[in-house]
């Protein structure tokens, strides 16, 4: 992108980097109207698409499950995903495309790790951490925790 506007040449897409709602305001429709928000204002500066990097609101449900497989689950009764988050991008107009296996990289040490989980993690290997999309891998002897966050990519065509 800077090479682009260093060269004179205007962008064609917009990218969404994150939206937040406070859990008090969950559940009334306020994360769909900023996702519609982010269209209109892509929209109006005479762009052609929104990319949207999700984090699917009910995958930390199914940690062992790879976020493509996960992201490929839809509902009987209108062929929408099954994730709230993903459907609501589905319903404004965005194609999913493709998972990012490793969208988020978070280390630490072990005592770190433990107490981010908030559990003992007593053994090398992989651990199901509430709240994570994917397991955590500790290594005991490394005194080292890794997490790789997937996450999954839509695509709004704007025109």
């Amino acid at each position: 992108a800077f090479a682009d506007r260093d060269a004179g040449r205007a962008p064609t897409i917009a990218s969404a980097l994150y939206i937040a709602v406070s859990t008090r305001h969950q559940g009334a429709g306020v994360s769909a109207l900023m996702a519609q928000a982010l269209r209109d204002t892509a929209s109006a500066h005479g762009l052609t698409a929104l990319a949207a990097p999700l984090r699917p609101t009910l995958k930390h449900r199914y940690p062992l499950i790879p976020m493509a497989e996960y992201a490929s689950w839809t509902r009987e009764a209108d062929g929408l995903s099954t994730d709230p988050w993903l459907r609501t991008h589905q319903r404004l107009g965005a194609h999913l495309l493709h998972p990012c296996e490793t969208s988020m990289r978070v280390e630490g040490t072990v005592a770190q790790w433990r107490q981010w989980a908030g559990m003992d993690l007593p053994g090398s290997g992989r651990h199901i951490v509430e709240g994570a999309l994917a397991p955590v891998t500790i290594d005991l002897a490394a005194d080292q925790g890794t997490y790789l966050e997937p996450n999954m990519w839509a695509w709004h065509p704007l025109t």
